[in-house]
């Protein structure tokens, strides 16, 4: 018989999500467009350093 072991990243996320419930803290909401523009201002940054030392 197979066991469950739930994934640790899930186990910790969901522990906080349950904490701030809890405590009565809002839940941060995030809509898809909000991590696009997030992952575009990463990959951003990350060209900028990249063509700043290669100037350098």
């Amino acid at each position: 018989m197979a066991r469950f072991h739930p994934r640790s990243d899930f186990v910790q996320v969901r522990a906080e999500m349950r904490s701030n419930e809890l405590t009565g803290k809002p839940m941060p909401r995030t809509s898809p467009s909000d991590i696009r523009n997030a992952n575009a201002r990463r990959e951003i940054e990350r060209r900028r350093l990249e063509r700043e030392s290669r100037e350098q």
